[in-house]
């Protein structure tokens, strides 16, 4: 099954009277359970192209579809957001975590906004607290918590709702080199155990060599892949 497939994708930006191109024509097919990494120098359009894939944004020209039915061109905002909340995981570098709620909560969040009843949630929140290593934890708030720490919240949050593609962008730029590669190793690992696929915007070296595989952007198209 492919959870990917972009044909001919371009995507133009306005700045004032300037039309600035950040994608010219992608063509790419990602398969159900990969583990990819989208690399490429800034402004080569690798956020561009993850924020297309996870229905933030859409093509100028050009299709993208997702799990073989959905075209993100043709998606209104309502079916955009179910889209996004039923079966994508996002991981960012900023961790984008609630202050106000503990680990515990954070990661039950998406499941409260899906409706999903109380006694599957603490099923699924709390087996993913103790995959993530942070059962003694589960009261702490995120200020309260190294960044390392932090990400394994995001992670676990990503993987709750049981995603069929999670989206990593530059997830590891926070973090120290330990910190780095143990969400790395972390999130192969779930990667195997769920099935999940995973793509991953990012310039860390880290990630590059744990990928099983890598495309290369370049100015908007893809150089290698």
């Amino acid at each position: 099954m492919d959870t990917i497939k972009t044909e001919n994708v371009k995507k133009t930006y306005t700045l004032g009277k300037t039309l600035v191109p950040a994608l010219n024509g992608i063509d790419l097919t990602i398969k159900q359970g990969e583990f990819t990494c989208v690399v490429g120098p800034s402004g080569s359009g690798k956020t561009t192209l993850l924020n297309i894939i996870g229905c933030l944004d859409t093509p100028s020209e050009g299709t993208a579809i997702l799990f073989e039915k959905y075209d993100v061109s043709k998606l209104n905002d309502s079916e955009a957001t179910k889209l996004r909340r039923d079966k994508i995981g996002f991981i960012f570098q900023t961790f984008n975590l609630i202050p106000v709620l503990n680990v515990y909560e954070n990661i039950e969040f998406p499941l409260i906004i899906q409706g999903v009843p109380a006694g599957e949630r603490k099923k699924r929140v709390n087996a993913l607290i103790e995959e993530v290593g942070l059962t003694e934890f589960v009261k702490h708030k995120p200020e309260e918590l190294s960044g390392g720490q932090r990400q394994r919240i995001a992670v676990a949050r990503a993987l709750v709702t049981n995603p069929e593609l999670v989206l990593a962008d530059e997830p590891t730029a926070n973090l120290d080199k330990e910190n780095g590669l143990n969400i790395l190793r972390m999130m192969k690992e779930l990667n195997e155990h769920h099935g999940v696929t995973f793509v991953f915007s990012t310039h860390d070296q880290r990630v590059i060599d744990m990928a099983k595989r890598i495309i290369y952007l370049e100015d908007g198209k893809i150089v290698h892949k």
